[in-house]
């Protein structure tokens, strides 16, 4: 079975375990293209079998978070569940201040990913190195804020609807409007409803991996250049734009990733 499977990782439970479960299940290989918090829910893509191939293409998706923050106490996890490293009075900020504060984050933003964070430092992940014991600094990261909105405000608490690009913590954001406004924040709840296209109406399909992988253009070969190129040679398409492409037979199969620069196409990833 090769695909892509949407679906939808309960609180409590970890991507690595819902993966497998599903690997189990449907006994296939599997692997995810981007994880949630254990203590977070919502939307995951799980690509299966010859789809693990192509997982490192879907950082480009924007993601869809739903998420409750509570003002003035920061903890050590970014969220709830940690312990709380500082107290603040936040009744002096109102909804309007928030809203405010809010347009801040709109565009290319610098982030430090929390150390209890799937992160890796050296091969290894940063929450291990924390739950060790261990000093973690992890280095700012470069993200993309589209768009925010408060969509509830009942002060400490606040709930946001957010748009950011692929590898954006939300708790880290969460935290960083609190900062702003000089309380400090944490994450209460984390929701994800959507991945590029796919929200909850596509939870629980099997897409084949052309579908899956919709937000790549396509190019369409004789069988004669696609062989060549799964032999790992190069070939040239006079006039095609740079970038990247899914490949295509005349009759609409899939066959792999391939590049183009300069009118030459070669192979990034192929199908066996």
């Amino acid at each position: 079975m090769d695909g892509f499977y949407i679906g939808y990782k309960n609180i409590g439970i970890s991507s690595s375990k819902f993966v497998l479960n599903i690997s189990k299940n449907l006994k296939v290989k599997a692997g995810h293209t981007g994880t949630l918090d254990v203590e977070a829910e919502g939307i995951m893509i799980v690509a299966l079998g010859q789809a693990t191939k192509y997982v490192q293409f879907f950082n480009q998706l924007e993601k869809v978070y739903e998420a409750e923050g509570i003002l003035g106490i920061t903890t050590d996890t970014k969220d709830i569940h940690g312990n709380i490293l500082s107290q603040k009075d936040a009744n002096a900020i109102d909804c309007d201040t928030l809203k405010e504060a809010l347009k801040c984050f709109v565009g290319n933003i610098r982030q430090i990913p929390p150390i209890y964070s799937a992160k890796k430092i050296k091969g290894k992940k940063a929450y291990s190195l924390a739950r060790s014991g261990l000093e973690v600094k992890l280095k700012p990261i470069d993200v993309k804020i589209y768009s925010i909105e408060l969509l509830k405000c009942c002060l400490p608490k606040f709930y946001i609807g957010v748009t950011v690009s692929s590898g954006t913590y939300i708790r880290t954001l969460i935290e960083d409007i609190g900062n702003v406004l000089n309380v400090g924040a944490t994450t209460n709840i984390i929701k994800r409803t959507q991945i590029g296209k796919f929200d909850n109406a596509y939870v629980d399909k099997i897409l084949d991996i052309s579908e899956g992988l919709y937000f790549i253009k396509s190019l369409e070969l004789d069988f004669y250049y696609i062989k060549s190129l799964k032999q790992g040679k190069t070939i040239t398409v006079p006039n095609i734009e740079d970038g990247i492409y899914k490949l295509l037979s005349k009759d609409k199969n899939f066959y792999g990733i391939v590049s183009a620069s300069n009118d030459v196409i070669r192979a990034l990833r192929m199908q066996s």
